[in-house]
């Protein structure tokens, strides 16, 4: 080799510099192509006359870094994310690469010497890793490595694509280098281009006419190829590329939790006899459109669904691409759901009605998705939709029981005098004054729920929060005319009662004088502490309710695995007696995944001497649904296997539990009575007896001396 005597540099257009205006055009004509998509695409979002929240700009920049550039949820995939930061990280920096090269032709040659080496050899390092990312991506899919990836042969083109681009660009690089007028020639080392190095070393033994006949067409095809992979982003997959990257930018502002829409207008609509949620495909908004254009297919969502796990035909990516396809095709007069089992054209791509009351509501879709689609809202808002237009799809079990809540107050149907005969005799236990009196201030106002005050079985929960509460020296009274908090017709989609029941609520509350409402029941804990809220200027603006605004405003809530557990830190309940119990812990829904707690239920457990904490292999942000969310507690969809049981099995294998014998020393422990109900159902056939965290803590502390 010719020693080297000049720093290499950036040969540019070397043997093509009679097709340099080649390079203008096509990359013109790509530019036009995405400009026109993004406009397409913006006039698709703000149909109607919508108009984009753009919010403060500093949370828009911080979601766009974290979520798009820095890939937060991608990665918590260990394998899959690994493949895609391979390849993203890749194609970025090629990207990159392709702009400096740009800035070094026409602006300013800084490529030059240790420079030019240092990017040569990134170029390489990024070219290595989209060659092994999209090799892995194919074999992946191809044996179907992670589950339900769609088979959709544009995938693949995607990634033949890709490689190509690489590879091509790898064999481009090598002639350069081995051709007798570049000033790489002499300079050409494995040490800073090692793939091309390869290419070299064959290369350098032809003549100059050789390499310029293989380099020139070569080079006009992988121009080709990689501006046509551009211009294709619209029409792939890799349109997640803008709209995901927007998607998150444009996250909504308030917790998933708190995102459901209120209707301020839900008077209006009512008197004009307006539907309440999403019916037609216009009556979406442009957050929930940009969800379905930003959607990947990365089927994480299904994979985590538990509706989808125990054999139901809800599949959260498909209710979000059917949203979409209906989107693509203009469809926006178009009710979104099909009322017939079979269509042809639109109606094929219509949302099943089995599979939007199939849905739990547990968000494990939501928690999962990297680009931050909020496929509950939709699935809400459609249910709202087929409640106000009377659709002949709702579950009759469903109905049933929003009949029994507007009819008797609670989703049951049971008698209220029930409720009150049980209320009195907790003054027997606890004293007269744990029913609340308009006249006495209470550190809390309890509010016991429909389950634990109707089910004999959990009301032993509620006495023994009750129990503990006095004995941690705390003022607290029960309610007497308690009803629904209304969750189940919000998650059923009966909006106009949960907003019934909201002004209900705050009425009843208005006449005690209390610090803080105490709620056992994370569903309840959710709609007092979020989506009450949201109804706040509705509250404000109506003449009959607007005196309820301040108490409603300053509302705290508090779910009482949050207080025992402080109480406990404070040493104002003291666990002494063992219990000598193996005891694996549930995480509800509503309280781990939509509300972020995770360690006070567990604080509780682990301050109980005797006891041995076992984790699930899902749990935390991970847990599996019990299968009474969404309502689900009261209507079931009979298909495939019940989701209590998925779970139960899974309680039954990290216990230990034989389902020939009921251990009394295996204990699934739970803080929410939906889950409580919904394992003592399956509690027989595994083994295992269920217990609430505030029973086990009671059964620890021993018995009041105070009555």
């Amino acid at each position: 080799m010719v020693e080297c005597t000049s720093p290499p540099r950036i040969d540019h257009f070397i043997m093509v510099k009679d097709l340099e205006p080649v390079v203008y055009i096509i990359s013109s004509i790509t530019v036009i192509v995405l400009l026109y998509s993004l406009y397409v695409a913006y006039k698709r979002w703000t149909y109607g006359g919508e108009k984009i929240q753009y919010g403060p700009l500093g949370v828009r920049v911080k979601n766009f870094v974290k979520y798009a550039l820095f890939q937060w949820k991608v990665v918590r995939h260990r394998f899959p994310g690994t493949i895609h930061l391979l390849i993203y990280l890749g194609m970025f920096w090629l990207l990159i690469a392709t702009t400096l090269r740009a800035i070094d032709d026409h602006v300013t040659h800084f490529l030059i010497g240790n420079t030019w080496m240092v990017y040569k050899l990134l170029d390489n390092i990024a070219g290595l890793m989209v060659l092994v990312g999209s090799t892995l991506a194919v074999i992946r899919r191809a044996l179907k490595l992670t589950p339900n990836l769609p088979q959709d042969p544009v995938y693949y083109v995607v990634h033949a694509l890709f490689l190509t681009i690489v590879i091509t660009g790898f064999f481009l690089d090598g002639l350069v280098a081995a051709y007798p007028l570049s000033s790489r020639h002499p300079c050409e080392s494995p040490l800073f281009d090692p793939v091309g190095y390869l290419v070299f070393k064959w290369a350098v033994h032809h003549s100059a006419a050789q390499i310029q006949s293989i380099y020139r067409p070569l080079w006009l095809f992988h121009l080709t190829i990689a501006q046509l992979t551009l211009a294709l982003i619209p029409f792939t997959n890799l349109w997640h590329i803008a709209a995901a990257s927007l998607n998150v930018a444009f996250a909504r502002t308030e917790p998933p939790a708190a995102a459901i829409k209120a209707y301020e207008d839900i008077d209006e609509r009512i008197e004009e006899e307006k539907p309440i949620g999403i019916v037609k495909l216009a009556d979406t908004n442009w957050k929930q459109r940009m969800d379905y254009d930003a959607c990947t297919s990365c089927m994480r969502c299904v994979n985590a669904c538990p509706a989808a796990a125990s054999g139901k035909i809800l599949r959260p990516r498909d209710i979000i691409v059917n949203m979409r396809d209906l989107m693509y095709r203009g469809a926006w007069d178009e009710t979104v759901w099909r009322e017939e089992e079979d269509g042809e054209g639109i109606a094929r791509l219509k949302l099943d009605p089995e599979a939007v009351w199939s849905c739990v509501t547990c968000g494990a879709c939501v928690n999962e998705c990297p680009v931050l689609i909020h496929h509950v809202d939709t699935i809400l808002e459609v249910r709202r939709g087929m409640m106000s237009t009377g659709s002949e799809k709702i579950p009759e079990d469903a109905l049933n029981a929003l009949y029994s809540m507007q009819q008797t107050g609670n989703p049951f149907g049971y008698n209220p005098a029930d409720r009150e005969e049980w209320v009195q005799s907790l003054a027997e236990k606890f004293g007269d004054d744990i029913i609340a009196s308009p006249d006495v201030e209470y550190d809390y106002i309890y509010w016991v729920g429909c389950v634990a005050s109707y089910d004999p079985r959990i009301r032993p929960v509620a006495e023994n929060v009750i129990k503990l509460l006095k004995q941690a020296g705390l003022k607290v009274g029960v309610l007497l005319e308690e009803g629904c908090c209304g969750e189940p017709a919000r998650r059923m989609g009966e909006e106009t009662l949960f907003v019934e029941m909201i002004k209900m609520n705050l009425e009843t509350l208005s006449q005690y004088k209390f610090k803080k409402l105490l709620v056992h029941c994370p569903h309840g804990y959710n709609v007092f502490k979020n989506e009450y809220k949201k109804y706040i200027d509705y509250i404000r603006n109506n003449e009959e309710t607007k005196e309820y605004a301040e108490l409603l405003e300053k509302l705290e809530v508090e779910h009482h695995s949050i207080v025992l557990a402080r109480l406990l830190r404070e040493g104002k309940i003291k666990p002494v007696k063992p219990l000598n119990l193996t005891v694996t812990y549930h995480d509800p829904c509503y309280l781990g995944r939509w509300n972020g707690h995770y360690d006070e239920p567990r604080l509780v457990l682990k301050s109980i001497p005797g006891i041995r904490l076992v984790e699930m292999p899902r749990s935390r942000d991970k847990s599996f649904c019990c299968g009474g969310g969404g309502g689900q507690l009261f209507y079931e969809i009979k298909r495939g296997e019940r989701i209590s049981r998925v779970r139960a099995k899974e309680a039954a294998e990290t216990l230990g539990a034989s389902p020939e014998k009921e251990d009394p020393s295996k204990i699934v422990a739970v803080a929410c009575p939906y889950c409580n109900t919904m394992f003592r159902g399956e509690a027989d056939d595994f083994g295992f007896q269920v217990k609430d965290i505030a029973e086990l803590l009671g059964e620890s502390v021993g018995e009041s001396k105070e009555k």
